[in-house]
């Protein structure tokens, strides 16, 4: 009799592991490896790309119009050749204009410099560090650098080079644009018994076509209009630099809201620096210009596409922190024909190649993927458009902080915005205006009231500094620990060898890094008064885009994460005003001409997390110990009493109420943001973990609303015949 047999049956069992799978993963690492090998010439090939498609369609009419007349290929040589003149010829222009603007510049800096005494620590400074040639040849650069992105001849030739083959590709998107449009729509199948979805999808490419960039190519045509006027005014009446003030503000006068005031900042500045009759005439001629730009955008470009204020500057900003002049006008297309699909009735839904038959499909997670080749190209796509992804966001950094700070503060205005609405009956956009307003007044007086009085509080500071640390060491507490360590000399010591200590420090290390940072502040401001202006209406934009049976759910969220940000924002603000008043109050009693100046570097610096208000109040206690040492000792004493209070008392009443966050959370927060972003970071990214945790306690809470189930068809009619019965 034989042996029952021990072994466990599922020994013998193979495992089977599907091939298209193995494939799949395999094919999504070495697209990941591939793609990260060469993401930086691939985002660059897709810029390329990108702006090609731009200006095949700007110059789409003019190659159909010359179609008809001379033919085919000729007119497709035609627009390539006026396309390249025209561009030669613009920049051409625009450069030697800013280049005279510059030299200007340069001569006004030089004569300034020329105005310090010789023995003074600062002109010290900027004979070590050749200041005024650096600043002239960095100012020289400059017009080369903004309008054709180089300033070297290898850079400018490839430069110029990649301009022709966005030329040649764009002529090549002209002659077979046709043929591809019709592949693309072909996608989508034609109707039993009419055009069907495949005439929704012509439809829709023509409402790209027609209403995106049909708006965008208009925009263009007024920006054109606009610079012709002023810059032709200023060229009639002898303007130094009427070109680059024509473009600057034909540029910003198709921009809704704050095109106009930032369009029109060069000329006043040039009113207020040049009282001579012609920068009246280029003044007047500016405000003929924006008000013809007006009535062209109100009458033929907002009707046939509604493009707002906040993604026209978004769209902006974006694309000159990727890719300069140039890529702002390819994001502002893109923007245009994004808006025209959220705008269109006609939506062809997936096309047919989207669709997977059930039998080829395989469930990971509830989430249905394909099998075979599909799996494998949703692999490759999936790896690859991820790694372009995250390049992009790279390059787009700098924009993405600009949007948080904007909207930070956007978010801190608008309370008082909507109280002056509220209180005055007028609408929240011109309420947000008066108040942005009143606040540029408010900084132009305080940028004004303290130049002057702050370079001679620095002069003064400077010489004094080592009589100021001397009658230090017999002051009593610290006087004994700076008198053993002779601090009056080693300052007098440091301060003789500071010229050398800073000779090699180039001004052309560290004049972009200025320029980068006056244009961080620049774009910030535009973009906290879009989105002041058109928050409300983004908001309502974005509910309606959510589907209905999550719409309560997102109501709830937006809505808690909006009062807590918000009650985040305006506390922080009025703790930042009260630090502001106190630092403002103390110099004015200290006889400090540099008080508002004060003032509003407290206010800004009161934002930063943990370290903020001590940064704020440096300054006051330095400009307090140029009065003498008992004056610093009671501005210093005084500042930090009231730091305490404030870190103990108003703080936590005025801003704990609407985020509870540990103060443990705090400093974590303040550190990861700093370490990630700098200051900016550990300004934005507390907030927004106060507002994660907001968003957490909903989500837990037990009244958090459910998805909306779909109404049925049999319900809907019966509720609309009971409405028409009860009418």
């Amino acid at each position: 009799m034989p042996e029952p047999s021990t072994e466990n049956p599922a020994q013998h069992e193979s495992i089977a592991i599907p091939i298209d799978r193995v494939a799949s993963f395999v094919v999504g690492v070495l697209v990941v490896v591939v793609t990260a090998s060469f993401a930086r010439r691939l985002g660059d090939v897709v810029g390329l790309f990108l702006a090609a498609v731009v200006m095949a369609i700007t110059t789409l009419p003019v190659q159909r119009w010359l179609r008809r007349r001379v033919g085919n290929a000729a007119s497709l040589v035609i627009t390539a050749l006026g396309t390249l003149a025209v561009s030669a010829a613009v920049i051409f222009v625009a450069v030697r204009d800013l280049t005279a603007r510059t030299a200007q510049v340069a001569e006004l800096v030089d004569r300034r410099l020329d105005q310090l005494r010789d023995d003074s620590l600062l002109a010290r400074v900027v004979r070590a560090t050749r200041l005024d040639t650096g600043v002239a040849q960095w100012l020289e650069d400059l017009p080369a650098r903004i309008v054709v992105g180089a300033d070297e001849g290898s850079e400018m030739a490839t430069q110029g080079f990649l301009f022709l083959t966005v030329v040649v590709l764009a002529t090549f998107l002209q002659a077979s644009g046709g043929g591809i449009v019709d592949w693309f729509v072909g996608r989508w199948p034609r109707g039993d018994d009419g055009p069907g979805r495949r005439g929704d999808a012509r439809l829709l490419v023509d409402d790209i076509e027609c209403r995106g960039f049909g708006f965008f190519r208009r925009t263009l045509a007024v920006v054109a209009l606009a610079s012709t006027i002023v810059g032709a005014v200023g060229v009639i009446v002898g303007l130094p630099g009427a070109v680059g003030v024509g473009i600057w503000l034909g540029v910003w006068s198709v921009v809704p809201v704050v095109g106009k005031p930032v369009g029109l900042l060069p000329v006043v500045l040039l009113v207020a620096l040049d009282q001579r009759p012609v920068a009246y005439t280029v003044l007047a001629a500016s405000v003929v210009a924006l008000a013809v730009a007006h009535v062209i955008r109100r009458r033929w470009i907002e009707p046939r596409l509604p493009m707002t204020v906040a993604p026209y500057t978004v769209a902006v900003s974006v694309g000159v922190a990727v890719a300069g002049v140039g890529g702002s006008v390819v994001a502002l297309a893109g923007a245009a024909a994004l808006v025209a699909v959220l705008a269109s009735d006609h939506r062809p839904g997936p096309p047919v190649w989207w669709a997977v038959p059930v039998e080829h499909t395989w469930t990971l997670g509830g989430v249905a993927l394909p099998t075979g080749w599909r799996l494998a190209a949703l692999a490759a796509a999936a790896a690859a458009g991820g790694v372009l992804a995250w390049v992009a966001l790279v390059d787009a950094g700098r924009a993405a902080i600009w949007f948080l700070i904007a909207g930070f503060v956007a978010i801190a205005l608008s309370r008082p915005a909507g109280w002056l609405a509220r209180r005055t009956g007028m609408s929240h956009r011109a309420a947000g205006q008066f108040v942005c307003v009143m606040i540029a007044f408010v900084l132009a007086a305080a940028t004004l009231t303290g130049a002057d009085e702050g370079a001679r509080a620095t002069t003064t500071l400077t010489e004094r500094l080592p009589s100021i640390v001397a009658d230090l060491e017999d002051a009593p507490l610290i006087g004994g620990f700076l008198a053993e360590r002779d601090a009056a000399v080693w300052v007098e010591q440091r301060m003789e060898d500071l010229p050398q200590q800073v000779r090699t420090g180039r001004p052309a290390d560290w004049m972009p890094f200025v320029g980068d940072r006056i244009l961080d502040l620049f774009w910030i401001a535009v973009l906290s008064v879009a989105l002041l202006a058109d928050g409300p209406r983004l908001v309502r934009g974005a509910t309606r885009l959510v589907p209905a049976r999550h719409r309560r759910q997102w109501t709830r969220l937006v809505g808690a994460a909006g009062v807590a940000l918000g009650g985040y924002a305006a506390g922080a603000a009025l703790v930042a005003s009260i630090n502001a008043s106190v630092i403002f109050v103390i110099a004015v009693l200290l006889g400090l001409g540099v008080a508002p100046a004060l003032a509003l570097w407290g206010f800004l610096w009161n934002f930063v997390p943990q370290i903020g208000g001590f940064m704020g109040g440096v300054p006051l206690v330095v400009f307090a110990f140029v009065l003498g040492p008992l004056e610093g000792l009671f501005a210093g004493v005084a500042f930090a009493g009231y730091q305490l209070i404030e870190n103990h008392l108003i703080q936590p009443s005025v801003i704990g109420a609407a985020i509870d966050i540990a103060p443990w959370g705090t400093l974590l927060a303040a550190v990861a943001g700093g370490a990630a972003a700098g200051v900016v970071g550990a300004v934005v990214l507390t907030p927004l973990v106060g507002v994660l945790l907001v968003i957490r306690r909903e989500l837990a809470s037990d009244d958090f609303p459910g998805t909306t189930a779909t109404q049925l068809p049999h319900v809907r009619e019966q509720s609309v015949d009971a409405v028409v019965s009860r009418a």
